[in-house]
């Protein structure tokens, strides 16, 4: 009589290698914590749009990886002024951070220790662009 060879222990294997590399993917992506600095530069020459030099405070949420909490300021002669604080969309699998208002949307793609991002306004027309680096902590 022949005997059957069994497959169940090399696919839990697989199964579990499956499992483990997806978590360990997750924990791979750095977070983008941390304090931004850069410029954020007018793309239009509308009248009331003036270059800034900025700094972007980012924080992650507690039990939102989908957020994280964002203070942007701007350095004029030296000093911080703030411009916003607060919630901003998180999506760690494409590292894109957004930010919705009635003014437009912010979208930020994170490439490891710098930021481009953009500010669109109505009929799809890009205000801003901007480009931060991480600070060396």
């Amino acid at each position: 009589m022949r005997k059957l060879k069994t497959f169940l222990p090399p696919l839990f294997f697989a199964a579990g290698f499956f499992s483990c590399s997806g978590s360990m993917l997750a924990a791979e992506i750095p977070s983008p914590a941390g304090t931004w600095r850069g410029e954020s530069k007018c793309t239009t020459d509308a009248p009331a749009c003036h270059d800034e030099h900025v700094v972007y405070y980012v924080e992650a949420v507690p039990g939102r990886p989908d957020q994280l909490s964002i203070r942007a300021d701007k350095i004029i002669d030296g000093k911080a002024i703030t411009m916003g604080s607060g919630p901003w969309n998180y999506d760690a699998k494409k590292q894109t951070i957004s930010f919705e208002s009635n003014r437009g949307l912010w979208l930020l793609a994170v490439h490891g220790d710098h930021i481009d991002g953009t500010l669109t306004v109505d009929g799809n027309v890009v205000f801003r662009h901007m480009r931060l680096t991480l600070d060396s902590q």
